[in-house]
């Protein structure tokens, strides 16, 4: 009975706490005065949707024909350096959006090396030469692109493997590879390609500083700038629900394009055993080749060359208290903030566990990785202005606002699905067996999660943790928002560098940021294979 009211207790707290943000940005839309509002709207609105409407196409584009086409050739080809792609795919997760931003924009500039480099060389002046604008939708739409494909790529290639037993049947009917891609394998993983195209579509909304750096007007900074520069709490607020409400839209198509989801192969082979074809065409390796080699050096050369560069640069100049200042905040809130989410998850999991019906009150909690930081940061703000005037007013003096209690608020809120997603699937990988066998021991539920669950979980509790502890580090546009006073991070430090015009200054932070985030993609990518290799020996031992 306790155990029961202790879990609808947690529940239900956790519900309002992920509930009152949005309802205090509604409120605020309802009873704030429209001021200028309408009329900044009628001019700005329709811009706002149009660059996110592109963005969201121009993206999902990219990623579509770079994620399949590079999952496809790494998983049914063979050729040298297939194992070092493989890897290298993954690394501009390891890089956020702004920061490759902020690089081609001091790269590409009119005062950047290249320009510079054509004026001196060929003795240009500034009217003599075309070259693309960087601060463009072109650019804007490359960028994030290249830095968000990993989501598609990575489910692809989870689709690709987990269908090449079929793959393997059709070719020994003679089938051609063209038939086999049209009837067999575009099939089969089409949800998961769908599943990852409109989880970039929502980062792609969500996505504040890389726009921000470009100087592109999108819903997350047209929220930033009606907020906090122009004082328009009215426009700020409808143009958080106008985003909120595509999120879920975007959420409604993907679960209905997702609807007849449906295992195509249910043969179970050792997996061991992988075909992959051999070529004869020079044309089609150099084709594969050029894919892969210019997917990674969009991706991550490009923009890591240049941070190394300007970071030696500044090595006497750079302020390196500030840096490590800076860099001990980004690293602990960020740990503090995994752990904190990573406990929630462990103890979610472990009550729709016990009780399959609150699974979808888990999604439901789920649901603030769909909610864009920046409206996330301005719900956050609402609430706790609220409730510190309600304690002012009849309890004691007290201030939530700017406080480091608001940034993890902000981060469990918004990276709470990062941590639920890996331990729930590890949940699922353990067998009924094991809670019935500790039952009839005498164990309780509590005692059998502590014990005998979080044991057999901590290669999925260290994936949550990682994702959580990453994501957190590269978040911008909440810590830019909610932080203390005078409370620096690496995000933060970059962000007001850069609004200096002291790029190369920045260079050591961004470095620091890509360092961090690649440690956490190689110890990613390293638990996988892990899992892959003991999966493949488990099924080889199978009758």
């Amino acid at each position: 009975m306790l155990l029961r009211f202790s879990r609808n207790l947690f529940f239900a707290a956790l519900a309002v706490l992920f509930a009152l943000p949005i309802f205090s940005l509604v409120m605020v839309f309802l009873t704030e005065n429209i001021g200028n509002g309408i009329g900044l709207l009628s001019t700005l609105l329709p811009e706002y949707t149009f660059n996110t409407i592109v963005l969201m196409i121009g993206a999902g584009a990219v990623v579509l024909f770079v994620g399949v086409m590079s999952a496809w050739f790494i998983t049914y080809y063979s050729f040298p350096g297939r194992r070092i792609f493989e890897v290298a795919l993954f690394l501009p997760l390891s890089i956020p959006g702004y920061i490759v931003a902020y690089v081609y924009v001091n790269t590409f500039g009119f005062a950047g090396p290249v320009q510079s480099t054509l004026r001196e060389v060929f003795g240009w002046g500034k009217g003599d030469y075309y070259f693309p604008d960087v601060k463009s939708l072109f650019f804007c739409v490359l960028i994030i692109g290249f830095n968000l494909y990993p989501y598609v790529y990575m489910l692809a290639r989870t689709a690709f493997i987990a269908i090449r037993n079929s793959v393997a049947v059709a070719t020994t009917l003679c089938c051609s590879r063209y038939k086999i891609l049209l009837s067999v394998v575009i099939p089969a993983v089409w949800p998961s390609v769908v599943a990852g195209i409109f989880l970039v579509l929502m980062e792609v909304v969500a996505d504040f500083g890389t726009p921000q750096f470009l100087t592109i007007n999108t819903f997350t900074t047209g929220i930033y700038r009606h907020w906090f520069l122009l004082h328009d709490k009215y426009s700020a607020c409808l143009l958080a629900l106008i985003a909120i409400s595509l999120m879920f839209c975007l959420i409604a198509v993907e679960k209905w394009l997702r609807r007849e989801d449906a295992s195509y192969s249910t043969i179970k082979m050792n997996t061991n055993y992988c075909h992959r074809w051999h070529f004869n065409s020079k044309w089609v390796l150099a084709f594969i080749y050029l894919v892969c080699t210019l997917t990674v050096f969009m991706g991550f050369i490009l923009p890591i060359v240049p941070l190394i560069c300007w970071t030696f640069e500044r090595v006497s100049q750079t302020n390196w208290h500030e840096f490590f200042i800076a860099l001990t905040n980004s690293v602990g809130i960020s740990a503090a903030a995994a752990l904190i989410v990573v406990t929630i998850s462990i103890i979610m999991a472990c009550f729709a566990r016990e009780r399959g019906g609150l699974t979808y009150v888990v999604r439901f909690l789920s649901m603030g990785y769909a909610i864009p930081s920046t409206i996330t940061a301005v719900g956050i703000v609402i609430l706790l202005g609220e409730v510190s005037r309600f304690i002012n007013d009849h309890f004691f003096g007290i201030a939530l606002i700017g406080t480091v209690v608001g940034l993890l608020y902000a981060y469990t809120f918004r990276f709470l699905a990062a941590s639920v997603g890996p331990i729930e699937s590890g949940f699922n990988k353990i067998p009924r067996e094991v809670d019935w066998s500790a039952r009839l021991m005498g164990h309780g539920a509590v005692h059998t999660c502590v014990n005998v669950h979080i044991p057999m979980l901590k290669k999925s509790i260290l994936v949550g943790f990682l994702l959580v502890f990453i994501d957190s580090i590269k978040e911008l546009s909440a810590t830019l928002i909610i932080r203390p006073f005078n409370f620096e991070t690496l995000s933060t430090r970059i962000y007001e560098l850069v609004g200096d015009e002291r790029q190369m200054d920045a260079a050591p932070y961004a470095l620091a940021i890509v360092f961090l985030g690649f440690i956490a993609v190689i110890i990613l990518c390293q638990i996988f294979q892990y899992d892959k290799v003991q999966e493949n020996r488990v099924n080889s031992y199978r009758p």
